[in-house]
């Protein structure tokens, strides 16, 4: 499965959602993001931490349901050390921009994680 998904906690105790991402992204692999992130679900307006390898690719029609998730997470962390993928996950970024969602992207998971940790704060105090 192009995605494992597992419950995290940031160094400062906040808990995210973390994906790990590889190989052909489908339909499918989306709905199963999108049920972990509904209404009613444990992560549902929460933090993600996506890492994705290099090599990644996503289909057609998942690149079109993505944004429609938008709304369902306060912030979204994307690792992305390949250009090629990294040049990718920015088009479909560009076109698909809405909502509150909060998306960036980073070379490293220690950069991504204090971006997500001050995600958390702010949640928190709000």
């Amino acid at each position: 499965m192009p995605f494992v998904f597992s419950d995290a906690t940031t160094p400062s105790g906040n808990p995210y959602l973390r994906i790990e991402t590889s190989g052909h992204v489908t339909l499918a692999d989306g709905h199963a993001f999108a049920a972990l992130i509904a209404p009613g679900a444990p992560h549902h307006r929460g933090l993600v931490l996506s890492q994705v390898a290099k090599g990644t690719e996503y289909s057609p029609d998942v690149r079109r349901y993505f944004p429609t998730l938008n709304e369902h997470f306060a912030a979204l962390a994307v690792v992305v050390t390949s250009p090629i993928v990294r040049a990718a996950i920015n088009l479909m970024l560009r076109f698909t921009r809405s909502g509150d969602a909060v998306l960036r992207m980073f070379t490293s998971e220690r950069e991504a994680l204090a971006w997500l940790e001050s995600h958390g704060q702010a949640r928190r105090s709000a």
